[in-house]
C-alpha cells in the first residue's frame, strides 16, 4: 500500500531542513521506500492568475467565448493589459480570478491522456493567448467542479493577476509517493511519516498539543450501547451541536488534494485529513436523522440491507459488524457509512465516531460484500486502540474551526478491556551479533527511543523495552528491536560478507525433481510455460460444468473472482488462452500446477495435473503438434508404452479427442480438442486442443533409466501397404494387431491417409511404411511376402479392411 505525503505537512510535525530529495534518500534507505517525487513548483510552471476584465460571444462558435484576461505585467506575453483568450467553460464570467495556463505550460486536456503543451494558437479564426484552466486540466482531478466549468478561484485567493499559481495557491511543496509495507499501517499517516523521518535523519519531533474539549455546564448524555466487544475493541463518541455543513476553507482542500482525497464538505473533509495525518479513520452521523437517537454497536440481523455512501444498496449477512440506530443499520463498521446519516447542507448536530474494529471482521465483510475503502485497508492491518482518544479530540479542534458549533456532550468512551502496552526484552550485545556490527549500547538504545520505544532499566536478561501503541499490531517479539536497529543504522552500513562453508547438499523430492525435468522438456519442445491463480470464480465452474460441491469454497476470498479453489487446471488455462487468443492465436501452452479437491477434512487435497494447450485455425496441425508433444513428454521421461482410445466425454469434441492409457490398463489423461459448448462458454476463437494429464498418478511410471539394445546385423527389409477401412477405425489399434501378428515386423511408420474419390463414403485409405527384420539371419524375399499375407489376412478379418493392390 501507498500514501501520498506532502513534505510541507510531514513539517508541520518534524523539525528539518532538508531538502526533499536528501529526506527522500534517507527514509528510502531505512525501508520507507519513496517511490516518486512530484515537485509541484514545476509542475505549475508558466500558470499564473488570471482575472478575467470582459468576456464577449465568439463570433464563430455557440459554446466559444472570448475573455479578455488581466495576466499581469511581469509575463513573457505583454508588458501589461489583458490578452484574449478563448474558453468554452459554462460558468467563465467577468470579474473571476482564473487559472491560466500560458504557452510553455503543460496541461492534461479534460483530464484526461496525456500532457499537451500549451501553445498560441488560433480557434475557429480568433488567436488565444493560454487556456483557462479546470482544475482536473491541472492535476486537481478530484477537486470538486462541473464538467464544462473552469476553476474559479475568486474564493480561495486574492493574489494579483499574474503571480504564480504555485504561489497564489501556495503550492511550493513536493508530494512523495511512498512505498508502506502492510505490516507498518501506522506510516499510511502523515505523523507516522514525520516519526520515522525523525528517527531516520535525527531531527526533532514537533508534538502537538491535544485538543481538550471546553467545560460546559449543560451537557447530552449520549445514548450508545456495544454489543459485541469481541468485533469492536473500543469506541468513542462526541456530540457537536450548531455546525454549518458547507465548502472546506482552500488550505484544506489543498491538503485532501494533494493526498489523493476528494473535498466533499468541511465536516467529511476534517475527518478524511484526520485519517490521513492521523491514520485513524472516523465517521460523522447526522444526529438528527439516527432514530431514537441512539446508537447500537451490533452485528447485523437477518435479510438487513444498507444503502452505502457510494449509493449502492449492501445485503448483510449475520456475520458483519454494524453501527445500528434504534431500527436499522446506518454504517457498515470499518468499512462505510450509510447513505441516509450522513452529513448534507442541512445537517446542524453530528455525532463523531472514534472506533476500533477487529481486523479480520473487517477484512471478510469488505471482501463479502466487495466494498474497499481508505478506512477497511487500514483497520483490516490491524489499529491500536489507543489511537481513538487524540484522533477525536483533533477532529473536534478542527471542525470547530471550520464549520463553528459546540461540543455538546461529554465524550461517550467504552473498551472490550483495559489496555496493556507489549513489553519484550533487549539485548544489545545479542543485537550486535545478529546485525554482524559492533554497535555501541547507547546508540541502539538511543535508535529505539527515537522511534518511540519506551527503554527500562537494565536487567540480567537485558532492557524491558516497551513497544508504543501505534506499533503494537507489528512488534512481535525481541528480534524486531534488531530489525529496527539495524535499518536506522543503515543496511548500506552493514560490510557485505560472502557466506563461508560447504555448500548443503539437499535430496529433492521426486516430484520436484520431475517437475523440473517435465518443464525443462515441454519448454524445449518450444512451449510456453503459463502460471495462473489457484482460484477459481463461479462463473468458471459453470462454464466447464463443474458442480459447485466439486470445489472447495474460500472461507475469506480475496475476490468474487477468486472464491474457489480450481479443482481442474481447465479451466484457468481456456481462460489464460481466450485472454491471448487476439494477439497470439497460433499458441503452445502449459502449466504443471495443482488442482485441489474437497475431502472429510475440510482441507483441500492437492493433485498435481499438466496441462498442454495448442492452438491455431488448423484443428488438426493443433491435433498433432499436441500429440507430438505428448510423444516427446513420454519418450523422455521413460513411458514406453501408452494407447490412445476414443473419448466419449461430453467435455470434449466427439471424434477429435481421446483417453491416453499406459501399460494398457492405467487411465493418466486425455488429449483432445474442447467441445464446441465448452469453447463457446470460455468464448474462445480457436481451435484449441488440450492434454490433460494427472501428473501425481503418472509419477511412479518416469523413469530416466536407459536399457541398451545390440545394434541388428542384419538389413532390414522395407515393403508398403495400402488398406481400406472405416473413417472410425483407430489406427492405434490397428498397429497393435499388425505387430502382434508379425514377429518380424520391427517397425510400421504411417505415411497417407486418403478420403474421397475413389474410396467408399464413409471409409479412408491408409498407407504404411512398413519394415521386416531378423534377428538371426538376412530374410528372404519369400519370407517377407508370407508376413505381408499374414497381415493382410489380420486386417481383412480383424478390421474388414480391403487391401489395395
Amino acid at each position: 500500500m501507498n500514501i501520498l505525503a506532502s513534505y510541507n505537512w510531514i513539517r508541520e510535525y518534524l523539525k528539518t531542513d532538508l531538502s526533499a530529495e536528501e529526506f527522500a534518500k534517507k527514509t528510502t534507505a531505512a525501508g520507507n521506500g519513496v517511490e516518486r517525487m512530484e515537485i509541484l513548483a514545476e509542475k505549475f510552471d508558466k500558470m499564473v492568475v488570471g482575472v478575467v476584465k470582459a468576456v464577449k460571444a465568439h463570433p464563430n462558435a455557440d459554446k466559444l467565448r472570448i475573455a479578455q484576461t488581466d495576466i499581469g505585467p511581469s509575463t513573457s506575453l505583454r508588458t501589461g493589459g489583458a490578452v484574449e483568450i478563448v474558453c468554452g467553460g459554462a460558468n467563465l464570467k467577468e470579474g473571476q480570478r482564473v487559472a491560466v495556463a500560458l504557452p510553455g505550460s503543460k496541461v492534461r486536456w479534460h483530464g484526461q491522456g496525456d500532457l499537451v503543451a500549451i501553445k498560441e494558437t488560433e480557434l475557429r479564426g480568433v488567436k488565444s493567448h493560454g487556456m483557462i484552466c479546470a482544475p482536473a486540466e491541472i492535476g486537481f482531478e478530484k477537486m470538486p467542479c462541473g464538467e464544462q466549468d473552469i476553476w474559479d478561484l475568486s474564493a480561495i485567493t486574492n493574489a494579483k493577476a499574474g503571480t504564480s499559481l504555485a504561489k497564489a495557491l501556495e503550492l511550493d511543496d513536493v508530494v512523495f509517493d511512498i512505498e508502506v509495507t502492510s505490516n507498518r499501517p501506522d506510516c499510511k499517516s502523515i505523523v507516522g511519516q514525520a516519526r520515522e523521518g525523525a528517527a531516520v535523519i535525527g531531527a526533532k519531533q514537533i508534538n502537538k498539543n491535544s485538543f481538550t474539549l471546553p467545560t460546559l455546564k449543560t451537557l447530552t448524555t449520549l445514548k450508545i450501547s456495544v454489543k459485541d466487544w469481541d468485533l469492536c475493541k473500543k469506541y468513542e463518541a462526541v456530540l457537536i451541536d450548531g455546525v454549518t455543513v458547507g465548502p472546506s476553507p482552500w488550505w484544506l482542500q489543498k491538503k485532501l488534494l494533494l493526498a489523493g482525497h476528494r473535498p466533499i464538505n468541511n465536516v467529511v473533509d476534517v475527518t478524511n485529513l484526520v485519517l490521513h495525518e492521523l491514520g485513524q479513520p472516523m465517521h460523522a452521523f447526522d444526529a438528527d436523522k439516527l432514530e431514537g437517537g441512539e446508537i447500537v454497536v451490533r452485528r447485523a440481523k437477518k435479510d438487513e440491507s444498507m444503502k452505502a455512501l457510494d449509493g449502492k444498496d449492501y445485503d448483510l449477512t449475520e456475520k458483519m459488524l454494524v453501527i445500528a440506530d434504534g431500527k436499522k443499520p446506518v454504517a457498515i463498521a470499518g468499512v462505510m457509512g450509510g447513505m441516509e446519516t450522513g452529513t448534507s447542507a442541512s445537517t446542524t448536530r453530528i455525532i463523531l465516531e472514534s472506533a476500533t474494529f477487529d481486523p479480520v471482521s473487517v477484512r471478510r465483510t469488505s471482501r463479502a460484500l466487495n466494498l474497499a475503502s481508505d478506512s477497511s485497508l487500514l483497520f483490516e492491518k490491524g489499529l491500536s486502540t489507543e489511537a481513538t482518544g487524540h484522533t477525536l479530540a483533533r477532529a473536534v479542534e478542527l471542525i470547530l474551526e471550520v464549520a463553528g458549533g459546540k461540543v455538546a456532550s461529554k465524550i461517550w468512551s467504552d473498551r472490550a478491556a483495559p489496555y496493556k502496552a507489549p513489553a519484550f526484552p533487549f539485548d544489545p550485545e545479542q543485537a550486535s551479533r545478529l546485525i554482524g556490527v559492533e554497535i555501541p549500547e547507547k546508540r541502539q538504545l538511543k535508535m529505539l527511543m527515537d522511534l518511540g520505544f519506551m527503554v527500562g532499566k537494565k536487567r540480567k536478561d537485558g532492557y524491558a523495552v516497551t513497544v508504543p501503541f501505534w506499533r503494537d499490531h507489528d512488534i512481535e517479539g525481541s528480534r524486531d528491536f534488531v530489525e529496527e536497529i539495524a535499518r536506522i543504522y543503515g543496511y548500506a552500513n552493514i560490510p557485505s560478507k560472502l557466506p563461508e562453508g560447504e555448500l548443503p547438499h539437499a535430496t529433492l523430492d521426486p516430484m520436484i525433481a520431475w517437475e523440473r525435468r517435465t518443464k525443462d522438456i515441454l519448454k524445449a519442445a518450444g512451449l510456453t510455460e503459463t502460471y495462473s491463480y489457484a482460484f477459481m470464480s463461479p462463473q468458471q465452474l459453470e462454464r466447464y460444468s463443474i458442480p459447485i460441491e466439486a470445489a472447495v469454497k474460500i472461507a475469506n476470498p480475496l475476490s468474487s473472482e477468486h472464491e474457489y479453489m480450481r479443482p481442474s487446471l481447465i479451466p484457468t488455462m481456456l481462460t489464460t488462452v481466450e485472454a491471448n487468443q487476439g494477439r497470439f492465436p497460433d499458441m503452445a501452452l502449459f502449466e504443471l500446477a495443482p488442482a485441489y479437491l474437497p475431502n472429510a477434512k475440510d482441507i483441500p487435497s492437492p493433485l498435481m495435473r499438466l496441462v498442454v494447450a495448442v492452438t491455431g485455425k488448423d484443428g488438426a496441425a493443433a491435433f498433432r503438434l499436441a500429440k507430438g508433444t505428448l510423444e516427446r513428454f513420454f519418450r523422455e521421461d521413460g513411458v514406453r508404452h501408452f494407447r490412445l482410445e476414443r473419448e466419449a466425454d461430453e467435455f470434449w469434441h466427439p471424434g477429435r479427442s481421446a483417453k491416453i492409457w499406459i501399460d494398457d490398463h492405467l487411465h493418466m489423461g486425455t488429449i483432445g480438442e474442447v467441445s464446441p459448448a465448452v469453447a463457446k462458454a470460455f468464448g474462445l476463437d480457436v481451435r484449441t486442443v488440450l492434454v490433460d494429464i494427472d501428473f501425481e498418478a503418472l509419477l511412479p511410471h518416469l523413469s530416466t533409466a536407459k536399457s541398451y539394445r545390440a545394434i541388428p546385423t542384419y538389413p532390414e527389409v522395407k515393403r508398403d501397404l495400402a488398406f481400406v477401412v472405416a473413417n472410425r477405425t483407430e489406427y492405434g489399434t490397428i498397429e497393435g494387431e499388425m505387430k502382434n501378428a508379425s514377429p518380424l515386423l520391427h517397425a510400421v511408420e504411417p505415411f497417407d491417409v486418403y478420403r474421397g474419390t475413389g474410396v467408399e463414403e464413409g471409409k479412408k485409405s491408409v498407407a504404411v511404411h512398413l519394415s521386416f527384420r531378423s534377428m538371426e539371419k538376412t530374410l528372404e524375399a519369400a519370407e517377407v511376402d508370407g508376413e505381408m499375407m499374414k497381415l493382410a489376412k489380420v486386417l481383412e478379418k480383424e478390421f474388414g479392411a480391403v487391401v489395395r493392390s
